[in-house]
């Protein structure tokens, strides 16, 4: 299958979970997180705002707070282009493009060796290869940064698949989580 194929037949998928699916799968992979070395050291955590039945991401952000780690979210900022802003609370963001909850902060957050990385995803491979939405986000953000930071994938294990055609300007994470794997 190409990229686009699969990426439709998986967001399908996606759209059909469950509530108590997301629910408890969720749990799992945000167990893995919080657990992981690379969440215990970083001191700021970049990650995006979960939506459409994706891993939940906002259980990982409160616990980022309650942890004094510092949470940036991204933004589109035009066609192509993501930028990260600090936020302190969920009252920080509001209805964005494409309806993701975006902040309205202004303090962008720049990533250093102490930062974590948490890239959405559609679908992965065993070789941390990623098809993503299509757009190309976050390979242009992550390129600028490549080897400052760990990236780390969250995806629900149907989502993980033995291959998925890549492209050499595609972004791999360090390390993908799923309820029952970590590769």
């Amino acid at each position: 299958m190409i990229k686009k194929e699969i990426r439709e037949s998986y967001l399908d998928k996606r759209s059909k979970m469950s509530k108590d699916d997301v629910v408890n799968k969720s749990k799992a992979i945000y167990n893995k997180i919080i657990n992981s070395r690379v969440y215990k050291e970083c001191y700021d955590l970049f990650i995006y705002v979960s939506n459409f039945n994706e891993v939940d991401t906002l259980e990982i952000i409160k616990k980022a707070w309650d942890d004094n780690k510092l949470v940036a979210v991204p933004k589109v900022e035009e066609k192509g282009i993501i930028k990260f802003y600090y936020i302190n609370s969920m009252k920080d963001l509001k209805r964005g493009k494409f309806g993701i909850l975006e902040p309205k902060t202004l303090i962008e957050g720049v990533p250093t060796g102490k930062s974590l990385f948490v890239m959405p995803g559609v679908a992965f491979d065993k070789s941390k290869n990623r098809i993503g939405f299509g757009g190309g986000y976050y390979d242009r953000y992550l390129f600028k940064f490549r080897k400052a930071f760990n990236i780390v994938a969250i995806c629900y294990d149907y989502q993980l698949l033995d291959s998925v055609p890549s492209d050499v300007y595609d972004v791999k994470p360090d390390y993908i989580f799923t309820e029952s794997q970590e590769i």
